[in-house]
């Protein structure tokens, strides 16, 4: 109890003799404390090619070809992608982007108010305005805004994104939601989620069929032409998705206190079954009965499916032939539609597929935590103890570029990664 007391006290005198330094001004430790917990730390090992602090965490990064977009939870600003350096900044709850190379768009907005600004990505003016429409979604080769007289009389448009010239038109009954933002959600499935990789930035053609979700119903609309097909409005326990412009139904059958699985996929204007697989499951079962309320994952037109016997497949949505089979125990980190990796089921190695060959492209050693992301002619390698991120020739497996880091992949192309952490951001290109 006395030894106590002692540290006690010697503890306040302490605490008392730093008070009265710092209060006299001989001394004051925390601007030295507050400039080494904000000071700016490599993103990596070797040095990324630059490196900027942001004024906050973004929300989003896109990686352009001459461009590097940063959303923010207040801002959208655009900056140089060989060097870094800020071309332009403006306001902004939401941003997206749209348009092929040449012609990109920023498309932003503010929170729970209608209509958008369209600004050139190279200089930030200002291309047109809108006033009337509630949500956005932004594609490489077109953009969409939908808008309403009422609750249950909207219009979905299709725009050439830097002009705005309407191509195409398609009425709905209404969009079951008011988000006034980019990109909501559509009945197209979900992506894989690797760690430390981020997927959301990535442009992406518009598919060739879409669903908007509906009071229940899928609303689907083929975009060649906006044709408004019939809704699809699943059954108690089927799950409906778009992948890869087919409809598929997964329906689950009880049976014997067991639920039985069976896929099928649909053609989204007449409705004409194209394919079946008995038995397959998309992991979207959820709990002991057969409600699934999980989403299936796919990558470009492959399907993450369970087979019969519980190996992984990849299924192609187009026509249900099986373009990939794991061993037992083996399991899909990712696709794009053309490649996959595959963790081995000792998590000991990673291999690379060409979908539809059954002899793996190239393996190589890997830890249990490994993530993986497939982008143009890359396979990007994320892995922890120690930390590296590892960026490998999609066909051969040669390594491109090899980084000690516990950044965030933020963006990627065939040429250079995005790497940030909280308000750090640095690219590095890739070696040919």
């Amino acid at each position: 109890m006395v030894q106590a007391k002692a540290g006690t006290g010697w503890l306040v005198a302490v605490v008392a003799a730093m008070t009265l330094l710092v209060t006299t001004g001989l001394w004051n430790p925390f601007p030295g404390l507050w400039d080494w917990m904000t000071r700016s730390r490599p993103l990596a090992e070797p040095a990324v090619h630059w490196q900027e602090r942001l004024g906050g965490v973004p929300t989003t990064v896109t990686l352009l070809d001459r461009f590097v977009v940063v959303e923010q939870r207040e801002s959208v600003e655009v900056r140089q992608r060989a060097s870094g350096r800020r071309v332009w900044e403006t306001k902004a709850d939401w941003a997206a982007i749209a348009g092929p190379p040449g012609r990109t768009v920023v498309v932003s907005g503010t929170l729970l108010k209608k209509g958008y600004e369209v600004r050139d990505a190279a200089t930030g003016m200002v291309l047109r305005k809108d006033d009337k429409a509630s949500a956005v979604w932004s594609f490489t080769n077109a953009m969409l805004d939908v808008s309403c007289r009422s609750s249950q009389d909207c219009e979905v448009q299709a725009r050439e994104p830097a002009s705005g010239d309407v191509l195409w038109r398609a009425g709905l009954p209404g969009i079951g939601f008011v988000l006034f933002a980019d990109n909501p959600k559509l009945g197209l499935g979900a992506t894989f989620s690797p760690e430390r990789i981020e997927l959301n930035s990535q442009l992406q053609p518009m598919p060739p069929l879409l669903a908007f979700p509906i009071d229940g119903r899928l609303h689907l609309v083929e975009t060649s032409e906006g044709r408004v097909t019939a809704a699809v409005e699943p059954g108690k326990l089927t799950s409906v998705t778009v992948l890869g412009g087919r409809v598929v139904h997964s329906i689950a059958t009880r049976s014997e206190g067991t639920c039985l699985i069976a896929l099928t996929g649909r053609d989204g204007v007449s409705g004409a079954e194209v394919w079946r697989r008995p038995g397959y499951q998309l992991r979207t079962l959820s709990g002991a009965g057969c409600d699934q309320p999980k989403e299936p994952v796919s990558g470009g037109n492959a399907v993450l499916a369970v087979r019969p016997d519980g190996r992984e497949a990849l299924l192609d949505a187009g026509d249900g032939r099986e373009v990939l089979t794991c061993e037992t125990g083996e399991k899909v980190l990712a696709t794009n539609g053309v490649y996959a990796v595959v963790l081995s089921a000792d998590k000991s190695k990673v291999s690379a597929f060409q979908l539809g060959k059954a002899k793996a492209l190239w393996s190589r050693k890997a830890g249990a935590d490994v993530s993986a992301v497939i982008g143009p002619k890359t396979v990007i390698i994320s892995e922890h103890t120690p930390d590296r991120i590892t960026m490998l020739d999609a066909v051969t497996g040669r390594v491109r570029t090899e980084l000690r880091s516990e950044a965030t992949v933020s963006a990627f192309d065939g040429t250079g990664v995005l790497l940030s952490d909280r308000r750090e951001l640095g690219y590095v290109a890739l070696v040919d």
